[in-house]
This record gives C-alpha cells, sequence and structure tokens, in this order.
C-alpha cells in the first residue's frame, strides 16, 4: 500500500493527480475541461507547494525544504 504525507499535498490542486501520477488523467472524465483541477500540475510537473509530481505521484526528494524551491 503507498503512503502519502498529505501535508505536501496541496489542498487546491486535484488530489488524484498528485497521489497517483500524471497517469491518473488518462481515465479522469475532468481532463481538457474547465474544472480540471490538474492542469498546473501537468503544465509544470509540480504542485502549489512546490513539490513534484511524476508519473507515480508525489516525489519529495526534489523538494528543497531550506529555500522552499524544489531543486532542478
Amino acid at each position: 500500500m503507498k503512503k502519502i504525507d498529505t501535508s505536501k499535498l496541496s489542498n487546491d490542486e486535484c488530489w488524484g493527480v498528485q497521489i497517483n501520477g500524471t497517469g491518473h488523467c488518462r481515465n479522469c472524465k475532468w481532463t481538457g475541461i474547465s474544472a480540471c483541477e490538474g492542469q498546473q500540475i501537468i503544465k509544470t510537473g509540480y504542485n502549489s507547494k512546490g513539490y513534484k509530481i511524476g508519473e507515480s505521484g508525489l516525489i519529495v526528494e526534489d523538494f528543497n525544504q531550506e529555500s522552499g524551491k524544489h531543486e532542478d
């Protein structure tokens, strides 16, 4: 079972994408319409808290806690 620290998820964006990854959109009825709350994550690869979201979901290693910015 996958464990997620929900404090790293943004409340104003799609949790399905943040937890399950970008592949979640393949079967989502909201993809491509204005009701989609994952558009910015898909566009940038990061949630609004600065955590990287990959094909499998949240990637916490890319976040720099001290600077508050993700590592490139």
